[in-house]
């Protein structure tokens, strides 16, 4: 054998022992093990890839009015970069410049600016503090108790303003911003863009899309947070949290006044507490967050959806688009009862297990019809067009049969009738009793 084959030979029996005493350290040395003792403190304590409220809190979608036409997108990115030029700005004192319905109609359009629409009302301070806008309140009575759907960049007039469509409110203030980056959002992004009709008579404050729209299928793994997230996310001392498993299959944990179930046959988690003490002062937006942010991305993309009776709703986004489901699948719904009849707040949340993330490649779409179609359709069926509060198109969530670990996303049109989401399809058909969660 030659000298170098045996200094070749000793060499590989030398890392082979080193590589062995390296995996005795990592995984059988006693200090390994008791460091593992202390793995669910640990996660605990360390910092969590929080949710920001930049995201959750951001306008749900835009329309650039411009000369040659009205254009809607629905794109977080395009969203969010409009958002951001516009904290660039510079504003005046906001005021109240008009209030009751026929002096709010005036206002319903503009001629050439941008508008960003909430679904559901949201708070003007909350606005301000999130996106961190230099605008002044102190020109307002009662700036707190202030909401509003719809915010309006007149590049014409040179004013933003804040819509209330309840209370048939509007408030202005002058601005001094970039408008030709503005427009130049859509004019580089034009293939991300729907084109409106240029009025609605149905619900004036909405337009109409003005062709059929084909939107991509999706097919997402389904994953399933495990316990530990929710408890981490939801107890104020997830450590002191003690668990224990019923006969029914649903696992409990329980700490002082606060309690969290886990239905694993339905997949339901409902949390009941009391609010932390550092977040009685704080507005319902604030309050409500403070559970999703610490959730961080593990349950997909939640935003703010709607408020209603001291209950915010928060729905998954896929592709800029919200998830509706017949379960409490994609959607995180948080309760605050601030009722005299507590001495603390109470906090009640409903959410899902079951969580999309990872999504899988394909080419299939589906063509919707128009508003105007769906609205000939509804007429059609016998619905009173009246009371219909809203549209948006939407992801219907579905469990694929036999795919234990694979969900179905179905683009589809959502109508608010009474207050209430139904799929529109399913209005159609006269079914009333299923709502879309």
């Amino acid at each position: 054998m030659k000298l170098s084959e045996k200094i070749i030979r000793v060499a590989l029996l030398l890392l082979i022992l080193i590589s062995l005493a390296l995996t005795y350290a990592i995984w059988l040395s006693p200090t390994a093990k008791i460091a593992e003792v202390n793995t669910s403190k640990q996660a605990v304590k360390n910092d969590q890839n929080y949710a920001k409220a930049t995201d959750a809190f951001l306008p749900i979608r835009g329309i650039w009015d411009l000369a040659d036409g009205k254009y809607q997108t629905s794109s977080e990115n395009l969203l969010a970069t409009t958002q951001a030029r516009l904290t660039e700005s510079t504003f005046g004192q906001l005021q109240q410049v008009a209030e009751g319905e026929e002096a709010i109609q005036s206002y319903y359009s503009l001629d050439h600016g941008i508008e960003l629409n909430y679904e559901g009302g949201f708070s003007l301070t909350e606005y301000v503090k999130v996106f961190d806008m230099p605008i002044s309140l102190k020109a307002l009575k009662d700036a707190d108790s202030i909401s509003f759907s719809k915010i309006q960049i007149d590049f014409s007039k040179k004013k933003i303003r804040f819509l209330n469509y309840h209370k048939n409110m509007v408030y202005e203030a002058s601005i001094s911003a970039d408008f030709s980056s503005l427009e130049t959002i859509y004019q580089k992004n034009q293939i991300r863009y729907l084109e409106m009709t240029e009025e609605n008579s149905l619900i004036p404050r909405l337009l109409r899309t003005k062709e059929q729209i084909r939107l991509k299928k999706y097919s997402y793994i389904l994953t399933t947070q495990s316990y530990s997230l929710f408890r981490n996310a939801f107890f104020q001392n997830p450590d002191q949290a003690k668990g224990e498993e019923e006969e029914s299959g649903a696992r409990s944990f329980v700490s002082g006044h606060e309690e969290i179930m886990m239905d694993e046959q339905k997949r339901q988690v409902t949390f009941t507490g009391e609010l932390p003490e550092d977040l009685e002062d704080e507005s319902i937006y604030s309050q409500t967050f403070n559970y999703v942010s610490r959730l961080g991305t593990a349950v997909g993309n939640l935003r703010y959806f709607n408020h209603h009776d001291g209950k915010i709703n928060y729905r998954i986004f896929v592709e800029g688009y919200p998830i509706f489901s017949q379960s409490s699948k994609g959607k995180m719904s948080v309760t605050i009862d601030s009722s005299n009849t507590a001495t603390v707040p109470q906090v009640k949340i409903e959410t899902s297990m079951d969580t999309v993330q990872v999504p899988i490649p394909s080419d299939e779409e589906v063509e919707l019809p128009s508003t105007l179609e769906i609205e000939t359709n509804l007429a059609a069926a016998g619905i009173d067009l009246s009371k219909i509060n809203s549209f948006i198109i939407g992801y219907t969530w579905q469990d694929i049969d036999g795919v234990n670990k694979l969900v179905a996303l179905t683009p589809e049109w959502f109508v608010k009738y009474e207050d209430t989401w139904y799929s529109a399809n399913q209005m159609m058909l006269g079914n009333f009793e299923t709502e879309a969660s």
